[in-house]
């Protein structure tokens, strides 16, 4: 994928305002820190919890099918899982009574929680260095195959436009590769 100078700049602007807003989080946190209660009553505290394991329970299934497919994209639902689980863990952790709750909470974080969101971390960061035998990002690896004037040939877990033409078409890849190599 080329980038045009025009989206160059939108990435740029982007990249910005998102360190931005990060940036600006670290002074909220102090507010929240020194201006919110330590404990309150929720309403709808129940919708919250069982609204977050139905995101989680989204998350783990549709990697593991997608994982199952060979499905490249197995590594988004994997890294916005892992991310999840952990947030899950914290918390579980962090709002538990004392005693016994808070022994459960902490066991399952360390025992079930995070050993998961280790592994979901893990699968979204193989995935994205497995697709190419070289060790080269996709995105580096078209960047290469343009500047030497011959055409990227999608692996059967990758899709995309190109693909999807492809398919439309009717061609096959070794008619692509003929008609490459013609023109």
């Amino acid at each position: 994928m080329s980038y045009e100078p025009a989206q160059r700049t939108r990435t740029g602007v982007l990249g910005w305002a998102l360190t931005g807003a990060g940036a600006a989080m670290v002074p909220w946190m102090y507010v929240l820190a020194t201006r919110l209660p330590s404990t309150t009553e929720v309403s709808n505290w129940s919708t919250a919890w069982v609204g977050l394991d139905t995101m989680l329970a989204a998350g783990l299934v549709s990697t593991g099918v997608l994982l199952r497919r060979k499905d490249s994209r197995h590594t988004l639902t994997a890294a916005a899982t892992a991310a999840l689980l952990v947030m899950d863990a914290w918390f579980d952790v962090t709002t538990s009574a004392g005693g016994a709750e808070r022994a459960t909470a902490v066991g399952l974080a360390a025992g079930v929680e995070l050993p998961l969101a280790a592994l979901c971390a893990a699968l979204a960061v193989r995935g994205l260095r497995s697709p190419h035998q070289s060790g080269q990002h996709q995105s580096s690896q078209h960047h290469s195959d343009q500047r030497q004037g011959q055409p990227r040939l999608s692996g059967p877990h990758q899709s995309g436009p190109r693909q999807s033409r492809r398919r439309a078409k009717g061609l096959s890849r070794k008619k692509m590769a003929s008609a490459a190599l013609v023109g």
